[in-house]
């Protein structure tokens, strides 16, 4: 075996949200660390699953086909065919408008196979049965919670891998899983396109891991990307998009505020996010409030509530609470930063 060919023999969706612009791959396997083989995406471009004897240099290639123009069958065929491991390999190649092509090569270990539709493909080698990736594909394409609200693309393709390990997954069983989404400029620092990438190497329920880590990636990372994406559309005069993404984020957090609404830190983030842009001063005040009377001595959280007042043009409140939080923290240069900016506000409207 080279050193490029593992057999990461798992089973994979990709998947493509075209109202949010969202491309995604997720994946388990019973082979340590999965996340770093089988998953590429690129925001504009696609994404890519490689699997089974995995070639990793499918992916990049798969990418730089796709980036070229070319689509999915083409990108298959000309992978495969240049390839004297292709029929042991597995491939599923989704491009920017989510047409979506998969191959299973005759020598990859059964059962294995694949569906591609629009906008998804699933698709697994040495499975229980076929039933798993119609059970995955038909929990991807329920894209909606009880409360009929549209479901992020990171949840539904943890729910299709979820749904596949349910109907008997991978027969030797479970070690790693992972998620990759991606969206233009969506990283952390607004630049580039990873939107989630939660990994797990080595566990021995990874399915359960990667829902706990994706719920933290919701309730921390979530509200500041969401809110920094916005804020530079508004920056770039994108108003359309930005109010958009802001009706999408606004229904999102209602459903994730409603799930957790004794966490006072969630609260916390969402108030402060909203509290940023104009947009969302009714939903930053709901959330301010609940976490301050959860945690009413928390001075952090005291701070947003402060900055809530006064992008709500009230700044003597705002003033009220920055002074109790400075008299008691001195040493803290962002509150002295805030009170500093609530006053000379307070001052140029009286001037005017």
């Amino acid at each position: 075996m080279s050193p490029s060919d593992y057999l990461a023999s798992t089973f994979s969706i990709i998947g493509f949200d075209p109202d949010a612009q969202e491309w995604g791959v997720a994946v388990q396997s019973k082979a340590f660390s999965v996340g770093a083989m089988v998953p590429w995406a690129q925001a504009g471009v696609g994404a890519i699953a490689t699997q089974a004897w995995t070639n990793k240099s499918f992916g990049l290639r798969g990418l730089q086909l796709l980036k070229r123009g070319h689509d999915p069958k083409d990108v298959i065929q000309h992978l495969i065919e240049s390839d004297k491991g292709g029929a042991r390999r597995q491939l599923a190649v989704m491009d920017v408008q989510g047409r979506a092509a998969n191959y299973t090569g005759n020598e990859c270990m059964k059962w294995a196979g694949g569906i591609a539709e629009p906008n998804v493909s699933v698709q697994g080698n040495i499975l229980a049965g076929e039933r798993v990736i119609t059970n995955m594909l038909r929990a991807f394409k329920n894209d909606s919670d009880t409360n009929r609200t549209r479901r992020k693309l990171g949840e539904r393709l943890i729910a299709a891998l979820e749904a596949g390990q349910k109907a008997g997954g991978d027969t030797r069983g479970q070690q790693s899983a992972s998620l990759l989404v991606v969206r233009e400029k969506s990283d952390i620092d607004g630049i580039g396109d990873v939107y989630v990438d939660v990994r797990v190497d080595d566990h021995t329920t990874p399915l359960v891991e990667l829902r706990r880590l994706y719920g933290i990636w919701e309730k921390q990372m979530y509200p500041y990307l969401e809110g920094q994406r916005i804020n530079l559309l508004l920056r770039a005069k994108k108003y359309a998009r930005a109010q958009k993404l802001h009706r999408e984020f606004s229904a999102h957090a209602e459903r994730l505020a409603r799930k957790n609404w004794n966490d006072a830190d969630l609260l916390n983030n969402l108030a402060w996010q909203f509290a940023q842009n104009a947009l969302g001063l009714d939903a930053a005040y709901k959330y301010a409030q609940r976490a301050t009377k959860l945690k009413p001595q928390d001075a952090n959280i005291a701070d947003t509530l402060a900055e809530v007042h006064f992008q709500r043009g009230d700044a003597a409140r705002a003033i009220k609470i920055e002074r109790v939080l400075v008299s008691k923290q001195p040493e803290r240069a962002d509150f002295k930063t805030q009170l500093e900016k609530f006053e000379k506000a307070a001052r140029t409207a009286r001037r005017t």
